[in-house]
């Protein structure tokens, strides 16, 4: 990289704070340049991103990058289940993931997990259909809270299809589009039935956890809480119960 970044100088500057606004990484390059240019700084925040130097935590907060991006383990199980829809449905929009992804964040391992498959709304009951019509058993068409309770509770792996919010945080992961940490968070706060087990405590301890051990882009994270209309009670749950700063939940 280009030495005018002073990759050496900025990391040994900024090594003590948990996080800089834009504007003090603009005082600190100002100390080297004092005509920098707006363009030119821009370029250079997205270079700064771009090679992993710096992270975004919140509209214009970053961080040095010390923490691991989170990539979700892909079963085969998952990954032949969306191979299948991609191939029946190959303009559809989805996303596939397991709950034993949430695993590593917790206190107390659940012995059942949740295979949670999410497609556009207009095509929810075609996939559902297609699935059933291929064998899978422990199927669930965007369950109630009744049947969550009767049924879905007391199985070791169930299948659940439901809606995909427009415009959620996916990523692609040995093919499959699956979840982010900040979709994977925001819909386990934001569905207390389905998510019964990862409540409470534990729930805390996943969020401590995930920012502890995972880059956490706040503004992504809050963006798609505003879809779920849930953002303000996120925001509250950020602030009160966990020991995450209140500078990245504004």
């Amino acid at each position: 990289m280009d030495k005018s970044f002073k990759i050496k100088e900025l990391n040994l500057f900024f090594k003590d704070y948990d996080t800089f606004s834009r504007g003090d990484l603009y005082a600190f390059y100002l100390q080297f340049d004092k005509e920098l240019k707006e363009t030119t700084f821009r370029w250079r925040i997205y270079n700064l991103k771009q090679q992993k130097v710096i992270n975004t935590v919140a509209r214009s907060i970053y961080t040095l990058s010390s923490k691991s991006e989170f990539y979700p383990a892909i079963a085969a199980k998952e990954e032949k289940i969306f191979s299948t829809i991609s191939r029946q449905f190959p303009m559809l929009k989805g996303c596939i993931w397991n709950t034993n992804i949430v695993n590593e964040l917790m206190l107390h391992i659940p012995k059942k997990s949740l295979t949670i498959i999410e497609v556009e709304n207009e095509a929810i009951e075609l996939v559902f259909n297609f699935l059933k019509n291929e064998g899978h058993k422990n199927l669930f068409f965007q369950p109630g809270e009744k049947e969550i309770q009767h049924y879905i509770a007391s199985l070791e792996n169930a299948i659940i299809v439901q809606s995909l919010v427009t415009k959620s945080p996916t990523q692609l992961v040995s093919k499959t589009t699956t979840t982010t940490l900040e979709k994977l968070l925001v819909d386990i706060y934001s569905n207390k039935n389905l998510f019964s087990t990862y409540q409470g405590t534990e729930l805390i301890h996943i969020f401590n956890k995930a920012y502890d051990k995972y880059i956490l882009d706040f503004s992504k994270m809050l963006s798609y809480a505003s879809r779920r209309n849930k953002k303000k009670e996120l925001i509250d749950f950020l602030e009160t119960k966990t020991d995450i700063q209140n500078t990245y939940a504004k």
